[in-house]
């Protein structure tokens, strides 16, 4: 049987468990079974009487032929992502379009400060514009479905072209009544007295205040935790609990007085970045270069104020 009658759905698992590490982190990232994915990947060992993984102590990694595979899933989905592309851009004629990925606590101002004069002056040009964790983010600008992505995060990730801007501080954020709400700064070790608001792992802010709490020596215990920073300004303004972002998330509600933000006295929560990030081979159109310009020039004024 030749490569072509291997089910593409096969070659992708081999893809994200060389992206991953792993199986099961694989598994988890496409939401299937880590069980399924091993069962169909020692079949296609079988079928094609080539050994695909190996392990290396707790690890699986891929064998030569098994990298060979995902390497060419990986380029065939980039060309089928540029050829898509290029149809989408016939379908909106003189305008083309964008792909971009933006953090959740990020979108309201890149839409408002950077996407409306955008599109006031390239009216046709179609942006799609989506949320998603740094490493979803990765595999896609990898496959050549995204343009460019803002992400949040404690390092900038490796493989792109990556600009890092300053975003802090990370705050606390309280009602007006909470206990801390008078304070300059406030310690971590005062902040695991209360009850916290976390975040998935996946977002930026949370892999943040995990390291703080470490370094710290106090372990990050959360009340609740949540998948959207709309649920935990939520969760904050009913008084359930302390949630933690950088006061641009929650601009209009620290004017309206509806909350207070208390700066978290530790050096990582001072020095918080994002990450304006593109992929290192794929050429951008005109249109896609000034919205990357204005990305740019929009975060290096907000790290300047």
């Amino acid at each position: 049987m030749t490569i072509l009658h291997y089910s593409d759905k096969l070659i992708r698992y081999l893809y994200e468990v060389d992206v991953h590490g792993g199986i099961r982190r694989a598994a988890e990232a496409m939401d299937v079974d880590p069980a399924s994915v091993s069962r169909q990947l020692s079949q296609l060992a079988r079928d094609m009487q080539l050994p695909l993984l190996e392990r290396r102590g707790r690890n699986v990694v891929l064998t030569e032929a098994g990298r060979l595979l995902a390497e060419d899933y990986a380029h065939t989905h980039q060309r089928r992502s540029q050829l898509e592309r290029r149809l989408r851009d016939l379908r909106h004629k003189r305008g083309g379009s964008i792909t971009m990925r933006v953090g959740q606590g990020m979108v309201d101002e890149v839409v408002k400060y950077v996407l409306q004069p955008f599109s006031t002056r390239y009216p046709e040009v179609f942006i799609d514009i989506s949320s998603g964790d740094m490493q979803s983010t990765m595999n896609l600008m990898a496959l050549g479905k995204v343009d460019m992505a803002v992400g949040f995060g404690p390092h900038g990730p490796s493989g792109v072209k990556c600009q890092s801007y300053q975003r802090g501080p990370i705050c606390a954020i309280v009602r007006p009544e909470h206990p801390i709400a008078g304070y300059e700064e406030v310690e971590i070790a005062e902040l695991a007295s209360y009850p916290l608001i976390g975040m998935g792992k996946e977002f930026g802010i949370q892999n943040y205040m995990d390291a703080m709490f470490s370094q710290e020596g106090v372990v990050f215990t959360p009340a609740y935790s949540c998948n959207l920073f709309s649920s935990a300004i939520a969760l904050s303004q009913a008084g359930m609990g302390i949630a933690f972002m950088t006061t641009k998330v929650v601009e209009d509600a620290l004017t309206a007085g509806s909350l207070a933000a208390i700066p978290v006295r530790h050096r990582i929560a001072r020095e918080s970045q994002c990450h304006l990030l593109r992929s290192a081979d794929h050429r951008f159109t005109p249109v896609a270069q000034h919205l990357w310009q204005l990305l740019c020039q929009f975060f290096e004024q907000t790290a300047a104020s």
